[in-house]
């Protein structure tokens, strides 16, 4: 049977239908085949291996990031470093609402596959693929989350925001506070309230670093 990226498509929203509602461990490459139809050859024709396949279809946990990435990125009403720490809000709390999956995307042993997964799945999925542009695409596609940081930061101390020293350092250290807190919680199943609880914690820490490396009088909060 040759290639068919029609059917790659099936398969891939099919995977993420179980990962919905049986997690990752719900996920085989046999249950995905009986689902689509075929037999488990076929989709081993379309995917290197079952961790090809996951990592692909978590990617639509990713989205909604990307998506609200591409709309705040292309305002001219805000500076960059509002821009950047309403982002670090909405990643935080996209983190903690589907752990597992940001988890396998930025700090797992697979995560050297994320950058290429992206690109694969925007292929497929073409809609929002049209809005990127060369610093959207740079940072959207990187699967490390200091060089996506301080790709942002860059261009704050570019319109001096802040000290380009200060942005190297502020990058390391907000990622770090991110990756302690996310880390804390890793395996816990938890409520509404709690992640609610963790990602404000998570997020206002990193705002606090922000207040202390910026320049002095930047604005950092946008208005309603």
């Amino acid at each position: 049977m040759n290639f068919n990226p029609g059917r790659k498509i099936k398969y891939v929203r099919i995977t993420s239908e179980i990962l919905e509602k049986e997690g990752i461990e719900g996920v085989t490459i046999r249950k995905v085949a009986e689902k689509a139809g075929c037999t488990s050859a076929v989709l081993y024709k379309h995917f290197e291996n079952k961790e090809h396949l996951i990592m692909l279809a978590s990617v639509k946990f990713l989205e909604p990031y990307i998506v609200e990435f591409l709309k705040q990125t292309a305002r001219d009403d805000i500076t960059s470093i509002q821009m950047d720490l309403w982002l670090w809000r909405f990643f935080i709390f996209e983190a903690f609402r589907n752990k597992p999956y940001y988890e396998l995307m930025f700090f797992s042993d697979q995560r050297d596959m994320l950058e290429d997964c992206i690109y694969e799945y925007y292929q497929m999925f073409p809609e929002v693929q049209k809005h990127f542009n060369g610093l959207t695409a740079s940072i959207i596609f990187s699967n490390n989350l200091n060089e996506r940081e301080l790709i942002r930061l860059r261009r704050a101390a570019n319109a001096g925001l802040i000290t380009m020293e200060n942005a190297s350092f502020l990058s390391r250290l907000s990622v770090a506070v991110f990756q302690g807190m996310f880390s804390q919680y890793s395996g816990m199943t938890m409520t509404e309230t709690e992640i609610q609880f963790a990602a404000k914690d998570c997020y206002n820490l990193i705002y606090t670093l922000f207040q202390r490396f910026v320049e002095p009088g930047v604005k950092l909060d946008m208005d309603s």
